[in-house]
């Protein structure tokens, strides 16, 4: 058999096209088994050789000339005939060595980090997935500082590594640092899932054991609670307001419920026969059953004002800025023009009195601590925020307390309308009959007699 020549690129340029239908092969002299396949407008790189489980000569392409080199195609060609002889299939361990390639990239701690925040949106409890994922990219993904410990793998991430990153956030923001802890020990738990950790490679958590005071974190609670003079700047200042923010804050302090529960409110769930807001468990705190929330004669009324107000033709959304076919968003702007009118407004109502910063939960905290100054038992008041109760009692008690809650909240608005008139001084009735400092000051003569008096009767 006649020795093929030892192939050139100008020698394979000069091969002239074939015929149409028909295709011409071109053996090289130096690489075994590697072929020109020269066809009428083509000419491809190919190894055409027994494969393994193969029973006969197939041929495999490499790569169409010139957009693969000579060179690079024998040693493609090379490569595959040391694979052949072993046993080995070319394109299956070319298959494996792409997926080991993959899983090394999502092993990645970005990459696997990314994949969490995919995921988040399909956890049970969902209500701050958008301000969990915010954060994660804010202090991991896009944070410079962290941008080394990212490009390792996700097992070989030190307990060192993520305490410098965190305690250069906490230098920074210390609720910053505080949440970014807490979303780092979520994402080791979901890394080291059953079903997970055999494709993150990871067997050991970094953070296992640790607690925030390790790290000299802590979270700031917020234990603000409006004043009675800022309550009648605060209510003021919605009444200024034009629908829908303005109603919408009236409501949100009178409701008790949290601020984006408010906002998505819809008239379809509101059913004024039996006075419930019947609010889809999707928007409260995840949870699997339907909140009913009584509502008062006071915030009936409230509503249906608000009903009446509304044009022919207004969606289902009770608060909204494109005529009810979607519900309010971005508080920020609103609040900010809220704060300021109740500034103004207590300014009006006293000027020895300043209005501190406050935010849209903290009307939550009134209600709460209104509650309990109106005596209303602890159980009932929970309910009305939608504290699901723990333990064995959570699982078996699944009474809603209905009419416990509806007089309890028209007990709260009746007193709340008092605080706003300043019929009233504060939620509780004591009201000590106090004076000047010289109705207390016993003068001196009588402090004497007195004395004298008790020496006498002994």
């Amino acid at each position: 058999m006649k020795r093929a020549r030892i192939l050139d690129e100008e020698r394979i340029e000069r091969e002239k096209p074939t015929q149409s239908g028909r295709r011409r092969d071109v053996h090289d002299g130096e690489v075994a088994n590697l072929v020109v396949r020269v066809g009428t407008r083509r000419k491809v790189f190919v190894l055409m050789t027994r494969f393994p489980g193969d029973v006969r000569t197939t041929r495999r392409k490499i790569g169409e000339f010139p957009k693969i080199s000579l060179e690079a195609a024998r040693a493609t060609a090379r490569a595959w005939n040391e694979l052949i002889k072993q046993g080995i299939d070319p394109a299956e361990e070319k298959t494996r060595t792409e997926r080991e390639k993959r899983l090394e990239e999502r092993r990645v701690f970005r990459s696997a980090l990314v994949d969490f925040i995919s995921w988040l949106p399909d956890r049970r409890y969902t209500r701050h997935v958008l301000g969990d994922i915010a954060v994660i990219r804010r202090t991991l993904l896009d944070n410079p500082e962290a941008a080394e410990t990212l490009t390792k793998p996700v097992a070989e991430v030190t307990r060192e590594d993520l305490g410098v990153i965190i305690e250069n956030l906490s230098c920074r923001t210390m609720s910053q640092a505080y949440l970014l802890f807490k979303h780092l020990q979520a994402f080791f738990r979901w890394v080291k899932a059953p079903l997970r950790c055999g494709h993150y490679g990871i067997l050991v958590d970094p953070l296992e054991g640790l607690n925030p005071e390790d790290l000299e974190l802590w979270k700031n609670a917020r234990l603000h609670v409006l004043e009675p003079w800022e309550l009648r700047a605060y209510w003021q200042a919605a009444e200024e307001m034009p629908y829908p923010y303005g109603p919408y804050f009236k409501v949100l302090l009178l409701i008790a419920e949290r601020r984006t529960a408010v906002a998505g409110m819809r008239w379809s769930e509101l059913d004024p026969a039996t006075m419930l807001w019947r609010a889809p468990p999707i928007r409260v705190k995840g949870k699997l059953v339907e909140h009913l929330v009584p509502l008062s004669d006071q915030l009936m009324e409230l509503l249906a004002d608000i009903h009446r107000s509304l044009p022919p033709g207004h969606g289902d959304y009770v608060f909204s800025s494109s005529h009810g076919q979607s519900p309010i968003k971005g508080f920020g702007g609103a609040t900010n023009t809220l704060r300021a009118k109740a500034e103004a407004a207590l300014r009006e109502i006293d000027s020895t009195k300043v209005m501190r910063h406050f935010v849209l939960h903290d009307d939550r905290r009134v209600d709460r601590t209104a509650l309990s100054a109106l005596d209303v038992p602890s159980d009932v008041a929970e309910g009305i925020l939608n504290h699901s109760k723990k333990g064995i009692e959570g699982l078996y008690d699944q009474y809603r307390q209905i009419p416990q809650r509806r007089k309890a909240m028209a007990k709260l608005h009746d007193r709340l309308g008092e605080v706003v008139e300043g019929s009233k001084g504060d939620f509780w009735d004591d009201e000590p009959a106090g004076g000047s400092w010289e109705e207390f000051h016993r003068p001196a003569q009588a402090e004497e007699a007195e004395q004298t008096t008790q020496g006498r009767r002994r």
